[in-house]
């Protein structure tokens, strides 16, 4: 899911549907009457406030992860969701003037509320996100459900290999040993379409949409952000040369240092603004890459094969006449 589509997942009737519905079951179970002893005007407050900080802290939790470009494993976002509203419910109701619970009344509570937000994660991830998204792409719920999974499965070779001891030391690559290059994805879902991503040649931006150009040219428009596209491909795929371009290292053909601003030469021979900012490191790493797709191709001129001779076209030749 891409940062756009988190904040108005917040905002679908169906999420605030099943955010209230777990609430209603939490007021009618009742777990924590026992501790307070309020009446209806304070149990309402101290559930007004639980309820609004785990929400609240949720939020931040995905805020946090899509600032240092982490993925939102529910590990993290769940549980230090659940974390936060404990401590709010627990600071309310000492305020509210309930006793300090001991050490096994406030396990007991932790562990309900660790229960019961994994119990609503269940169910969103089964139920929820497929109808959001699927009102966000306006695709079929079986179809976005299934680059949801793909998507998740995918997001597991980008994990370093580590090879292990009496293994034949890997080959050097650009500096680094490959054991500590991560592995790429086979496919990549940008905006609801799946991708593999070595067919990804360039991506622009135009206006509320996004471009995506593959080696074959097919081109495909998809509604949204280059920024959400470009965060959702592996970093070692390309590079984002412009504010408004992406480009696949297998497309760079050479670097084009002209006075007026300079340029980026593509195989298929077009050229694309490079940004000052990031003049030096496209420089760079354009020239690498050219290098390496000259060195790929090789400089040796096709051989002939062998066992064909050249056709020579022959004189044609008179037939004598013969007479009865």
């Amino acid at each position: 899911m891409t940062w756009r589509e988190v904040q108005t997942q917040f905002r679908h009737p169906l999420f605030v549907g099943m955010i209230l519905m777990l609430e209603l079951c939490i007021v009618l179970i009742g777990p924590y009457d026992h501790l307070l002893n309020f009446d209806a005007l304070q149990l309402a407050i101290f559930y007004a406030v639980a309820f609004t900080s785990f929400t609240a802290a949720l939020y931040g939790a995905f805020y946090i992860c899509h600032q240092c470009g982490w993925r939102a494993y529910s590990l993290f976002t769940v549980t230090f969701g659940c974390v936060a509203a404990t401590v709010c419910g627990l600071s309310v109701a000492l305020v509210l003037g309930a006793p300090m619970p001991g050490f096994r009344d406030m396990a007991l509570v932790t562990g309900f509320n660790l229960v019961f937000c994994y119990l609503g994660e269940v169910i969103q991830s089964t139920f929820i996100i497929p109808r959001v998204l699927a009102d966000l792409r306006g695709r079929p719920q079986k179809a976005v459900l299934a680059e949801f999974i793909t998507a998740e499965a995918g997001a597991l070779p980008h994990q370093p290999v580590r090879f292990g001891p009496g293994t034949i030391p890997p080959p050097i690559f650009a500096g680094r040993p490959a054991e500590m290059l991560p592995l790429k994805a086979a496919s990549v879902t940008l905006f609801g379409q799946v991708f593999r991503t070595s067919s990804i040649s360039l991506i622009a931006a135009e206006e509320h949409y996004v471009a995506v150009i593959l080696q074959d040219g097919t081109r495909h428009l998809l509604r949204g952000r280059i920024a959400d596209a470009v965060a959702s491909l592996p970093p070692d795929l390309g590079q984002r040369v412009h504010r408004s371009y992406w480009v696949a290292t297998a497309a760079v053909a050479g670097f084009r240092p002209d006075k007026p601003g300079a340029q980026l030469v593509l195989t298929t021979g077009q050229t694309l603004p490079v940004a000052r900012p990031r003049l030096a490191a496209i420089r760079d790493w354009a020239e690498a890459a050219a290098e390496r797709s000259k060195a790929g191709q090789g400089t040796a001129r096709p051989v002939k094969p062998e066992g064909r001779k050249a056709k020579t076209r022959k004189a044609p030749q008179r037939v004598p006449h013969v007479s009865s």
